[in-house]
């Protein structure tokens, strides 16, 4: 058995935001838009002119902070508040956070979601899931939600605007996603949503092979090039379409969970979600007992992209990384379902020694000397 949560409709390319108020009228007359100020200035203009013109309502509430469950309560909990007219809809403007709680919030409220990412960094437009944290920015859980947003618009002018640090952390995010299925595909290949996931997350990594290095290059420059195009397609669209496809077969989330132990520093906050994700592709491919030669020309890439290859990098510092990897691995949580599958051992041990790896090579890469 598998199921697939994915949106009604994805609208991709250059001033899609002009035409939102079109795309958004028959799914509902009032929209309560939830964004954070930069992304809000950056879309807003051209957005409330177009939601104006097909003669949708709206009421704004600002959004800065980590997605934890009072943020979701309070927000839905405001958007009540309003006198003006009740919302038909909830529209996020933004980046991960904004749109996993705009996706949370209209669970709550049980109203249709749209969402309008203005950075490329990672797939939370697309998915039906939203990452929550507690009060002082630590993982906690996904949470998994009955249906992905009804509506996506990638207006490709604004994603290209961006700060390019942001698609470089969706490329890393992405590519992600082919290594942390392709280990269990001595298992897998039996079942049709295993395959298509598959062949979804190569597609994705082929793009990314192809076109990253050209898109990050020119990313930040409003240039919505076709190798920028496809490369914030592949971000949000097919590393979302990978991620809607669940069933019996499950992944090797390595990566993600040591990003999610990485959270627990305050030190490593300031990093983006693909940017801890990528340190965590390097360890899992040691983990897996790939050779430095096979693991070289991946970080040479993340290295181009400019992501943090140490823990130094990682806003780990002040003392040697030994002590680092061990606290890093005692809290990586894997999950017993996942690591029996797996095949290669994932101990606490062995995640420490690969952290080490991964941390050597990518001071190697960085030219940095230190020891562990």
């Amino acid at each position: 058995m598998f199921t697939v949560k994915a949106p009604k409709q994805y609208v991709s390319g250059p001033g899609v935001i002009r035409r939102s108020g079109e795309l958004i009228a028959s799914i509902g007359k009032h929209a309560a838009i939830i964004g954070g100020k930069k992304a809000l200035a950056a879309a807003g203009p051209e957005l409330f002119a177009s939601l104006e013109q097909a003669g949708i309502g709206y009421s704004i509430h600002e959004f800065d902070g980590y997605v934890t469950a009072r943020a979701i309560q309070e927000t839905a909990d405001a958007i009540e508040r309003r006198p003006s007219e009740a919302p038909t809809l909830i529209l996020g403007v933004g980046g991960g956070r904004v749109l996993d709680l705009t996706k949370a919030v209209g669970d709550k409220l049980a109203l249709q979601v749209v969402t309008v990412p203005t950075v490329a960094a990672t797939c939370a437009a697309w998915s039906a899931l939203t990452v929550l944290y507690d009060e002082q920015g630590v993982f906690t859980r996904g949470l998994e939600l009955p249906e992905a947003p009804v509506l996506v618009l990638a207006d490709t002018d604004i994603l290209a605007a961006a700060p390019r640090r942001y698609l470089a952390s969706g490329i890393s995010d992405t590519l992600v996603k082919w290594y942390e299925i392709a280990p269990l595909i001595t298992i897998g290949q039996q079942q049709l949503h295993y395959r298509a996931n598959l062949a979804t997350a190569r597609l994705a990594l082929e793009i990314l092979e192809m076109h990253a290095r050209e898109a990050y290059r020119i990313a930040g420059q409003g240039i919505a090039s076709p190798a920028f195009k496809e490369t914030a397609d592949a971000v949000i669209f097919l590393a979302g379409q990978a991620g809607s496809i669940v069933g019996d077969v499950v992944k090797a989330n390595i990566s993600h969970a040591i990003h999610n132990s990485l959270t627990r520093w305050e030190q490593t906050h300031g990093c983006l979600h693909g940017e801890k994700v990528a340190f965590g592709l390097v360890t899992q491919l040691f983990l897996e007992g790939k050779s430095e030669a096979e693991i070289r020309p991946l970080v040479e890439l993340l290295h181009e992209l400019e992501q943090p290859l140490t823990l130094e990098q990682l806003g780990l510092t002040g003392g040697a990384p030994g002590p680092f990897a061990r606290e890093i691995a005692r809290n990586v949580n894997i999950g017993r379902a996942v690591a029996e599958l797996l095949p290669f051992p994932v101990a606490a041990a062995q995640i420490e020694q690969a952290i080490l790896s991964a941390d050597r090579i990518g001071r190697q890469e960085s030219h940095i000397e230190g020891g562990s």
